[in-house]
């Protein structure tokens, strides 16, 4: 059994799980990116969960590390290309949109928002986003005017800059798909605090185990193979109409038990990634572009 580590900045539930449930002794724990140069050697296995940044203007210290690690002979999992196709939410639309996975229309946000007047409802977010923060629906001008100005001076707008999206109309939940190597292991349903339309637990959504359909698990699959992640949550919304579209690719998601009722979620997924392991990791996002 290869010895494994998780790379990442922080000793989150999921990552100590992850950690954890490697089925040997040989596992490092939870390392940052400094920690696993000068640790780990040629054939060691990293599953790298580096995330964006609190600061919501790009992806955290690491990834060069981590290209560093490739080099040396360590067999990374969830590879730094992979991790900004994931993270940039404007490469990952436009990777869904290449690989014909339905999913919102996306465009980066120049100093003139005039422009999206004639778009409206729609949503504005970082490009580098994550945890609900800093996302807003605009469904009138007026709204989009006062957003304009509420925005000024905002260290992320000014660095990673921010993308427009088209408003899929809230229905009170999503789906999150928990893909690995190729595979499904899990799926919730994330259904909305009241008044609230955003999904993020971190906005008071509450996450109930769901069995998914398969026409969502396809589309969750074709959408983590267009990033080249080993591991990713993939956000489902269903439409109005029937079918679904994806929201995004998700790099270094946290997950639970309540993900499988079935089996022990941790244990899925780390059997997955033994696998990706023994087999490769896949192409770069941007190599197989």
């Amino acid at each position: 059994m290869m010895p494994f580590a998780i790379v990442a900045h922080s000793a989150t539930e999921t990552n100590l799980a992850l950690a954890s449930a490697w089925r040997s002794n040989e596992s490092y724990g939870v390392l940052d990116p400094r920690e696993a140069l000068r640790v780990l050697r040629p054939g060691d296995v990293v599953l790298a969960r580096l995330d964006v940044r609190r600061t919501l203007d790009g992806v955290e210290r690491g990834l060069s590390d981590l290209v560093e690690l490739e080099r040396r002979g360590v067999r990374v999992l969830n590879r730094p290309e992979a991790l900004l196709a994931g993270h940039d939410k404007l490469l990952c639309a436009r990777l869904l949109e290449s690989g014909l996975v339905p999913t919102p229309w996306t465009r980066f946000l120049s100093d003139d928002w005039s422009e999206l007047a004639s778009l409206l409802p729609l949503v504005i977010k970082p490009r580098f986003g994550s945890w609900g923060v800093d996302v807003f629906r605009v469904d009138e001008i007026r709204e989009l005017n006062q957003l304009t100005r509420e925005l000024v001076g905002r260290a992320w707008l000014e660095r990673g800059g921010a993308i427009a999206q088209e408003l899929i109309p809230p229905i009170g939940f999503d789906l999150r798909v928990l893909v690995v190597h190729g595979t499904v292991a899990g799926a919730v349903r994330r259904r909305t605090s009241d008044g609230e339309w955003r999904t993020n637990v971190s906005c008071g959504a509450q996450r109930i185990a769901e069995t998914i359909e398969p026409r969502a698990a396809r589309m969750a699959l074709e959408a983590a193979e267009m990033t080249c992640l080993e591991l990713a949550v993939v956000d489902v919304m269903p439409l109005p109409e029937g079918g679904f579209c994806v929201l995004e690719v998700n790099a270094a998601p946290d997950f639970g038990l309540e993900y499988n009722n079935d089996e022990n979620v941790f244990d899925v997924v780390i059997e997955q990634i033994e696998l990706a392991a023994e087999t490769g990791s896949r192409l770069s996002a941007l190599d197989a572009a």
